[in-house]
């Protein structure tokens, strides 16, 4: 054998080791996102047709005999399906350490079959945008300068852009100044491999608060019915103490005038007492008076003196029911 025909006999070789392992087509690049599921079928015909399905080179399914098989169960534990109607393995509830590189490895009764590359990239849905930002005033140019910032729940990682009617910029950061009654509205952009999402901001600048605008929003009926509710109430709190004082004042001197008696009975039965030692603070006194002469009339109410003058002769005494006793 010469040196030609052993290079034609190591070529065939070489094809036909190639054709026997099948070879890799190129790599199809597929975008999930969390939550969702990866279908991978082998679409190959059925006759004597055997499948592995490998992740990472890591075999974790097969296909023999019309039945599919689990070969690593811990690996896509509980979240894998296998349909033999279509021969195909469907992982589920797909997470980002799922992403890389998965393999459909396939072969008939005589002939191996084009290996299935699918590279898998997971990714987290960018769920909401928001826009936060605060103002820094240069009083000596009067100019409002505003500091923004973009911030997307999700996905840690997302790509960032803002734009406006003047402004087309990338990142999470934006810095812009404005002039007083100036404003601008911003729209701030995040997004990802698979999927976007924005949010809309306008910021003004102003030069001081004005509360005519912030009146001028407040309906007028309900701005009197305020106000009359607020007299009504002080009114009410001013009658209340008046009263209160009124009533603390009158007992005050109630209390002073308990001592006064109206009548007092005179009694001139038993023995006698000063009128220092007689019960006070009463409507009614007892007055006990030796010093009554028998002489006297006596009548119901008398008008008591201590320092009495000689009797009154009976020649001026009157005929009335009230005799004064001096």
């Amino acid at each position: 054998m010469n040196v030609f025909q052993e290079s034609c006999c190591s070529i065939l070789g070489v094809l036909l080791v190639f054709l026997l392992q099948g070879s890799c087509s190129d790599p199809g690049v597929v975008h999930k996102a969390v939550g969702e599921s990866l279908e991978l079928i082998a679409d190959y015909p059925k006759d004597g047709l055997e499948v592995q399905w490998k992740y990472n080179q890591i075999l974790f399914a097969e296909y023999q005999k019309d039945d599919i098989q689990k070969v690593k169960s811990e690996l896509f534990h509980k979240r894998l399906k296998m349909n033999k109607d279509n021969i195909s393995v469907t992982v589920t509830d797909l997470r980002l350490q799922d992403s890389g590189n998965f393999l459909i490895v396939a072969e008939g009764k005589s002939e191996q079959y084009k290996t299935k590359s699918i590279v898998l990239h997971v990714h987290e849905l960018i769920r909401d945008v928001q826009i936060e930002y605060n103002v820094s005033r240069l009083q000596s140019e009067n100019i409002c300068t505003f500091h923004l910032r973009c911030l997307a729940s999700g996905d840690p990682n997302p790509s960032y852009s803002w734009s406006s009617h003047q402004i087309q910029t990338q990142g999470p950061h934006l810095n812009i100044s404005l002039r007083p009654a100036e404003n601008a509205t911003l729209t701030c952009t995040a997004n990802n491999t698979y999927s976007v999402n924005y949010t809309t901001e306008t910021v003004v600048c102003r030069e001081k608060l004005d509360y005519s605008s912030v009146l001028s929003g407040f309906p007028l009926k309900y701005l009197l019915i305020a106000v009359g509710a607020g007299i009504v109430v002080v009114v009410i709190f001013g009658a209340t103490l008046a009263v209160c004082c009124r009533r603390r004042s009158n007992k005050g001197q109630g209390e002073s005038e308990a001592g006064i008696t109206v009548y007092e009975e005179v009694n001139t039965d038993g023995p006698a007492k000063k009128r220092s030692e007689s019960v006070a603070n009463t409507i009614y006194e007892t007055v006990n008076d030796t010093k009554l002469s028998q002489n006297l009339p006596q009548t119901l109410y008398d008008k008591i003196n201590y320092q009495r003058h000689p009797a009154v002769s009976t020649s001026t005494s009157t005929s009335s029911p009230y005799q004064e006793v001096l």
